[in-house]
């Protein structure tokens, strides 16, 4: 699946990419230092047997639509946000269907990562901005767990008890 994934990118696109890598690291040294509690929105579109995965410039793992919460922000206005910014999808809040709070330490920082489902009987349109977010796509969520998923996306995909998932 990854030899597929986007073209190469351009002079800027790549400027954009080394910023992102850059700020991730200096968040995760921050992050071990500090170990400091997180709190995040993850979006899971499912289209049919299909979920909307992403690829950040900044991770090797794949991932959903997904960001922090703005301070007083709600954890579903965060996901709208989110859903918005990295793949050009609009819903409205009575979409998205909350599933649940998942708690993970696996990034020096205990996330805490409200997983809201959004269910689509038609394909949306996916716009990214090959900036932040470089790829995205539906795929079975076997091809997501065998390509590698971040640990919060893993343990959401394993609560699902999907057929033939490894989690």
């Amino acid at each position: 699946m990854r030899a597929t994934r986007g073209a190469t990118p351009g002079s800027i696109e790549a400027l954009w990419h080394r910023a992102y890598r850059l700020a991730f690291q200096v968040q995760r040294i921050y992050w071990r230092v500090v170990r400091p509690k997180i709190t995040g929105a993850y979006v899971a579109v499912w289209h049919g047997d299909r979920l909307l995965v992403i690829e950040n410039s900044y991770r090797r793992r794949l991932s959903l639509p997904a960001g922090g919460l703005g301070r007083g922000e709600a954890p579903i206005d965060a996901a709208l946000r989110e859903l918005q910014e990295e793949v050009g999808i609009q819903a409205r809040p009575e979409q998205l269907h909350f599933v649940a709070e998942i708690v993970s330490e696996a990034g020096y920082a205990e996330d805490h990562a409200h997983f809201y489902e959004l269910l689509c009987e038609e394909r949306p349109a996916v716009t990214i901005d090959r900036r932040e977010v470089v790829w995205a796509d539906f795929v079975s969520p076997k091809e997501a767990l065998e390509e590698g998923v971040v640990d919060v996306v893993r343990q959401y995909l394993s609560r699902k008890q999907l057929p033939n998932a490894q989690p």
